[in-house]
């Protein structure tokens, strides 16, 4: 791990299965940061008995109490989300402002449904992630769904930032994908 100067709030976004998790995996052992997980969080709610209509809100607001809690103990934060929606965006930035951190967003981009299907089936998995394209998450049946649709539909619906952002083609090696998130979050 390098040393590293100056705390970040680093955004990750993508669909299921992009390769947001590897990619704030690698942040973390490069520059220490904290990752603070969606999928880990909303497990753990549902695991604690919040119904399936109003886990995602629930997880969701105690992914950004800890994000401020990381970032209040001086520690940069790797927020390892999709980023579906404008009040996750907002949050990400207004938290990071409010601790003086520098914002950072990546999103991780895969155009093929069959490259992220093999993704989401060959990964170790929470209860709350999907267990294919048009698989859905086990508390949500084993009916499948029109994952495709869905899928695109998400990449429809990101969410970014105005300027100084990195987008990741997700087809590509990490050997290659990886130094451009250390140059662009060292900048």
């Amino acid at each position: 791990m390098e040393a590293w100067r100056g705390m970040f709030l680093l955004q990750m976004s993508g669909v299921p299965g992009s390769g947001k998790s590897t990619v704030a995996a690698h942040v973390v052992d490069s520059f220490g940061a904290v990752a603070v997980d969606y999928d880990v969080i909303l497990t753990a709610v549902l695991d604690g008995g919040v119904d399936v209509a109003g886990c995602s809100k629930a997880a969701y607001e105690v992914l950004y109490a800890v994000t401020r809690s990381v970032l209040g103990q001086g520690r940069s934060v790797v927020v390892d989300s999709p980023c579906f929606w404008p009040r996750i965006l907002n949050e990400g930035m207004e938290i990071a402002r409010s601790h003086d951190a520098t914002y950072r967003y990546i999103e991780c981009q895969v155009h093929d449904w069959n490259v992220v299907d093999e993704r989401l089936r060959r990964r170790p998995r929470l209860r709350s992630q999907r267990r294919g394209v048009s698989t859905p998450p086990v508390d949500l049946g084993d009916q499948p769904d029109d994952g495709e649709s869905l899928f695109s539909g998400a990449s429809d619906r990101v969410q970014r930032p105005a300027d100084n952002y990195l987008q990741l083609d997700m087809h590509r090696p990490l050997s290659d994908v990886l130094p451009e998130v250390d140059l662009y979050l060292k900048s």
